[in-house]
């Protein structure tokens, strides 16, 4: 499997979130508040990691993930392990 780097994962990150938040992918920004912002609950939160892990083949640790607030603090939890 290829994983994909840089504004690869940009687009992958944001296309799942919109598909699983049912929004524009172009609508979302990278200081977007997940929860406030974009509406996404904990359930919806969750299927986006999961998303996340089975496109990009990666393991994202739960403890790091509650850390996340912004779609950034996703963006850059995601590149820290595919640059691993």
């Amino acid at each position: 499997m290829t994983i994909n780097k840089g504004n690869d994962v940009r687009k992958d990150v944001f296309s799942l979130i919109a598909q699983i938040a049912r929004m524009d992918p172009g609508s979302i920004k990278e200081n977007d508040k997940i929860k406030d912002d974009l509406g996404v609950d904990s359930l919806a939160a969750m299927e986006i990691l999961a998303a996340i892990e089975k496109r990009l083949g990666i393991v994202i640790d739960e403890a790091k993930a509650f850390n996340i607030v912004t779609v950034k603090d996703l963006l850059d939890l995601v590149t820290s392990y595919i640059k691993k």
